[in-house]
């Protein structure tokens, strides 16, 4: 395979490989288009569904959340990660550990707090292999093809939160989108005929993505009992930029989220978050470069959180959450659709200046025939000195 190729491979990868047999390494759905939307969440959000990710300051989604940091922050996630994959004709397990968000928060005196924080935003690691038998000089040959994908696109968050009054609080963000991706394709012949020779050959293709972003967002206090968020954002278009100096620029999405959190008894509280991306912006760029066109979607989470569960000894906050989510990119003409149920338990340490957060969400990815079943355990530590 000749780097000419290089548009689609850099681009999209899914002309490789149209209809996996086999993979590993971490989702087959990150394939399609350009790759599984990421989940920039902590590790308490994540118990609950993601249902108060606009509330948590430790999410890198509203930046307005960030002014719930009344001193200094710190904080990393780690999400290991099994699947299962079914395409009918062929299933594999999968598998794959990842650090998709931390970051640092610090006040500025009483009403201004600045962020720095590093998330995923598009995952693009995979690898696909299949085998054919074909006839190539008379011979019967069998070849065996490797795919493997590496990397994806962070977005890093320079962001701040002002406190208007003590029920409204303003936020925005400056983003970057910054990564790349080391795409190697193998392949390998076996033949029945041992008198005839055919060589192996492999390629590399390495691609490195840009593009800028920016988000705003408010947090508004309706009584003791009742919060509404919404946060909104902007992005330019993803530039792919090949090592053989071919370039490619795809349109990125507009993306607005809302959210509201009830707290219906003492040390319980509901949240309800709905959450829309217009991917079909990129629908026009994927398609001029061989691939399906992508669509809008939506996103919707609902969750919970009891503050004194009494468990293991102790009294610990406890949290269950469900999600759905639309995902952009059609997988051989189907949409592809995810949903999941979460929990979660957080423990406090040093008189709460250390916490450790602990969320498994567990679920099933579907596009037609083929669909995947998941479950990810994160696992969140905040520090604040």
């Amino acid at each position: 395979m000749r780097r000419r190729t290089i548009l689609a491979m850099a681009l999209v990868a899914a002309a490789i490989a149209p209809a996996p047999s086999a993979a590993a390494d971490d989702s087959v759905f990150g394939i399609r288009g350009l790759g599984l939307m990421g989940r920039p969440l902590s590790a308490r959000a994540a118990g609950a569904g993601g249902a108060f990710a606009l509330f948590d300051p430790g999410t890198a989604l509203n930046p307005s959340a960030l002014g719930l940091f009344r001193s200094p922050a710190g904080w990393a996630v780690s999400a290991s990660s099994w699947w299962r994959y079914d395409g009918g004709a062929s299933s594999a397990a999968l598998g794959s550990t990842r650090f998709p968000l931390f970051g640092f928060a610090s006040p500025v005196g009483r009403k201004l707090t600045v962020s720095f924080a590093v998330s995923d935003y598009l995952d693009r690691s995979w690898a696909v292999r299949t085998t054919k038998d074909t006839v190539l000089r008379s011979d019967t040959v069998t070849f065996e093809d490797e795919a493997r994908s590496s990397g994806g696109v962070s977005d890093l968050r320079l962001g701040a939160a002002y406190t208007v009054s003590p029920v409204l609080t303003v936020g925005a963000g400056l983003h970057v989108l910054s990564g790349s991706t080391r795409l190697s394709v193998e392949r390998t012949f076996t033949m029945a005929d041992s008198s005839a020779t055919y060589v192996d050959y492999s390629d590399l293709a390495v691609t490195d993505f840009s593009g800028w972003g920016a988000s705003v967002g408010a947090q508004l206090r309706i009584g003791n009992r009742m919060a509404a968020s919404a946060t909104a954002r902007v992005n330019s278009r993803l530039k792919a930029a090949a090592t053989n100096g071919a370039t490619a620029r795809v349109s990125m999405p507009a993306e607005f989220s809302a959210g509201l959190m009830f707290a219906p008894a003492a040390r319980t509280t509901v949240a309800l978050s709905v959450g829309r991306q217009t991917w079909e912006r990129a629908a026009d760029d994927l398609e001029a470069a061989g691939q399906e066109r992508s669509r809008s979607v939506w996103s919707v989470a609902v969750g919970g959180e009891y503050e004194n569960a009494p468990l293991l000894g102790g009294r610990f906050p406890v949290r269950a959450g469900y999600r759905w989510r639309q995902l952009p990119f059609r997988a051989n003409g189907a949409t592809l659709d995810e949903r999941a149920f979460s929990a979660g338990i957080g423990f406090s340490f040093a008189e709460g200046r250390a916490v450790l957060d602990v969320g498994v969400d567990s679920g099933r990815r579907s596009a037609g025939a083929t669909s995947e079943r998941f479950t990810t355990a994160f696992v969140g530590v905040t520090i604040r000195p």
